[in-house]
């Protein structure tokens, strides 16, 4: 499955696991440039996934009636 097509929530919970890995001691800096790399790729994808939520939500309109459209 591509990190495309998996939920925000398991991008994120994948991006807490590397930053885990990322402070913990014993990272050799080959592997540590590898999280990183990984981490920023994770954190555009959650991002833009948060922007296009974003605008769902700005697009919401309320009526005179209290009701969402």
């Amino acid at each position: 499955m591509s990190k495309k097509d998996k939920s925000f929530e398991v991008l994120m919970g994948e991006l807490e696991d590397l930053v885990v890995k990322l402070e913990g001691e014993g990272l050799n800096l080959d592997d540590a440039i590898k999280h990183n790399e990984e981490a920023l790729k994770l954190i555009k994808i959650c991002r833009e996934r948060l922007d296009a939520a974003r605008q769902k939500i700005d697009k919401l309109v309320q009526t005179p009636e209290g009701e969402w459209k």
